[in-house]
């Protein structure tokens, strides 16, 4: 919990001076301030669970999350300091290419409370209290087990993450950082804090949807495909402002990173069209057993 606190201490702070220029937590290290923020929710969760008996996993479950997460944290976090992300526009990045920062305390706390997290997540599963503390079970009375639009949600789920934000080029923008020719770039970098939001929405529901397989969802089948659809709907929101909105400066800014123009590839469509399937496929199954629930509810009266 210590090192939760830590950790949101830092997001509110500032993590760098460049040339003069001071950056913070969300806009220096997306990705990174990102994951920062998940350890810190996972550790406070965990905590919270385990103090009112309500853990999904065993003791030694809830420890090993937060600790592997906080790990994860840790350590690029850790990269960030010696790699920080100015001056270096392409994947693996070494000291040598990145710019000349200084390092802020902010960033230190950051780190701190990113060990913190991890020893007492880690240290906390191998203790004899976590192995005799089991888990609770979330799962709904009611349970529909795998469906044919749960299927088609979980699909959906990866498309959207597969199309936007993997290999494949989502913009093409003209005249970066003065280059003249084009430059491509796919979405994950371009929009670190949407291609995190749609890989989390992503990992929701394909797990909802695994969980369901086993009959152990955590909400009935119509609130299952309810929260499935809302879910769906945010990352379609965001991609699509992400496309409407472009994360570059047009021609005429005020930096030398403003850019001449920006290419939408097919890829960033499909996106959109992947997270469409996981609403459409949602609103299915929440009607299919509301109203299966309802005659239900008929015969028994």
């Amino acid at each position: 919990m210590a090192g939760a606190v830590l950790q949101f201490i830092a997001l509110g702070s500032n993590f760098y001076i460049l040339k003069g220029e001071v950056k913070d937590a969300w806009f220096g290290i997306p990705h990174a301030s990102d994951l920062i923020l998940l350890s810190a929710v996972v550790a406070i969760g965990a905590f919270a669970l385990l103090a009112l008996g309500r853990n999904p996993l065993g003791g030694r479950g809830m420890g090993l999350a937060a600790g592997i997460v906080g790990l994860l944290a840790t350590l690029q976090l850790g990269y960030r300091m010696i790699v920080p992300p100015f001056g270096c526009l392409k994947y693996g990045c070494g000291p040598s290419d990145a710019a000349q920062v200084t390092l802020l305390p902010g960033i230190w706390i950051g780190l701190v409370g990113c060990v913190m997290v991890m020893v007492g997540g880690l240290v906390y599963a191998f203790s004899s209290t976590a192995r005799q503390i089991p888990a609770f079970s979330w799962a709904a009375e009611e349970q529909s087990g795998m469906s044919p639009w749960l299927g088609l949600a979980a699909l959906g789920a990866v498309a959207q993450f597969v199309f936007g934000y993997t290999f494949l080029t989502f913009y093409t923008v003209t005249g970066f950082v003065g280059n003249k020719g084009p430059t491509d770039w796919g979405g994950w970098i371009a929009t670190p804090h949407t291609s995190s939001l749609v890989l989390a929405i992503t990992l929701v529901v394909v797990g909802l949807a695994w969980t369901a397989s086993r009959g152990k969802s955590p909400l009935n089948p119509a609130a299952l495909g309810g929260l499935i659809a809302t879910l769906g709907f945010a990352t379609a929101a965001r991609i699509l402002y992400r496309i409407i909105q472009p994360p570059f400066n047009t021609a005429g800014g005020s930096s030398n990173a403003a850019v001449g123009s920006v290419t939408i590839h097919l890829s960033a469509y499909l996106a959109v069209a992947a997270a469409v399937v996981v609403i459409v496929a949602g609103i299915v199954q929440a009607n299919t057993y509301r109203q299966k629930s309802a005659e239900g509810s008929s015969r028994v009266a």
